[in-house]
């Protein structure tokens, strides 16, 4: 994967911080360029915002304010933030108990090509603030966008790898486990920077018959994985049912499924609707590379019903480019802990994200006295 080196530099340079949050108000923070945004949940009525994919305004950029710039592995144009609530705000503790905090979980993504951006730290964000209702330009708040931090948000990935004998028959077989070790590397190695990511890989094989789960922390998980020396079943359905439930309790779930063939060998029982189903009962997205003549419409239709995304590569050559596609389908997920200054007022601030040349802003606004309850 002609990106994966860039990234491993990326990420290990870039340093993370959290503070966790619990409670408190939800401020509805929307932009115009977000298909996926929402006002929020939970809290009481302490702000309200609206917001535009505008670019970073006055008072400075991201990288002069939020620690040290790392080069972008990405070259983009546009980026937008992607988001499901709004920032959350609530009184913060200790030393800070005079003051509020707010999160808030996102990802940002190249809308052009709709790859998501996998390294970014806190030097790429900014926060700028004025008071509620005032014409004066927003200002870059340089003691909350340093004391501000940001933490990866670990996912979890199931590896549900076709082992039968159709895969070496097609020259595949060492392609694809040296692509399916890459992509568990660069996976394990973003979660790696998380503070409570295990980096446990797990993974089934399937054929005519589904493997048993089984885990590694090793740095090539599936260099054990041997192939069937005769017979071409394809037990797909069965295989993935099985690495659903297994993914069942998990926080942020991902499956992978790679396949050459098409669904033939399942028990009874396992079919199409029962693994649409349960991906959608558990909120699992299903991102699927096909090789060859595989069946691409019910390949689609599991990858774009539950959220995920299908990729085909018609030979072995093209493994490698599929197998990084996946990769930045996958939304890379924060989360954001914004640290106001203020001890009272109605204040409206504006989340600026800066990656390379381009940026993209929320606003958004807080009521300090209603969530300090003076």
């Amino acid at each position: 994967m002609t990106q994966f080196s860039k990234l491993c530099t990326a990420l290990i340079a870039a340093q993370f911080l959290f503070v966790a949050g619990c409670g408190g108000s939800s401020v509805p923070v929307n932009s115009n360029t977000n298909s996926n945004a929402s006002n929020g949940s939970g809290g009481s009525n302490a702000g309200s915002g609206t917001g535009s994919g505008t670019d970073a305004g006055t008072g400075g950029s991201a990288g002069q304010v939020g620690g040290t710039p790392t080069e972008p592995e990405q070259q983009v144009s546009e980026i937008e933030i992607t988001f499901d609530d709004g920032f959350t705000f609530q009184q913060d503790t200790g030393s800070r108990a005079d003051k509020v905090v707010g999160t808030f979980d996102f990802a940002v993504r190249n809308p052009s090509t709709g790859r998501y951006i996998r390294d970014l730290n806190s030097s790429n964000m900014v926060f700028k603030e004025r008071t509620l209702g005032s014409d004066s330009d927003f200002v870059v708040e340089v003691e909350a966008t340093q004391s501000s931090s940001i933490e990866i948000t670990p996912i979890d990935v199931m590896y549900l790898i076709d082992n039968s004998y159709s895969v070496v028959q097609s020259g595949a077989n060492t392609e694809l486990l040296n692509q399916a070790n890459e992509l568990a590397a660069e996976i394990n190695t973003r979660n790696g920077s998380s503070s409570t990511a295990s980096n446990v890989t797990r993974f089934r094989t399937f054929a005519d018959s589904v493997g048993a789960l089984k885990t590694s922390t090793a740095a090539t998980p599936f260099s054990t994985v041997s192939f069937e020396e005769q017979g071409g079943g394809t037990a797909l359905y069965e295989g993935m049912y099985n690495a659903l439930m297994d993914l069942s309790t998990s926080a942020h779930p991902v499956l992978f499924v790679f396949t050459d063939g098409r669904e033939n060998a399942s028990a009874q029982g396992y079919n199409l609707d029962l693994v649409l189903s349960t991906a959608a009962n558990y909120g699992i997205p299903v991102y699927i590379a096909g090789l060859g003549n595989v069946d691409s419409n019910v390949l689609g239709q599991i990858a774009s019903t539950s959220g995920g995304q299908f990729f085909q590569a018609e030979t072995a050559d093209e493994l490698a480019d599929t197998f990084e596609n996946v990769l930045y389908s996958i939304p890379a997920e924060y989360t954001v802990t914004y640290r106001p200054t203020q001890r009272a007022g109605h204040i409206e601030f504006q989340f600026v994200v800066e990656y390379g040349e381009a940026s993209d802003t929320l606003v958004g606004d807080f009521n300090v006295d209603e969530i300090l309850g003076e």
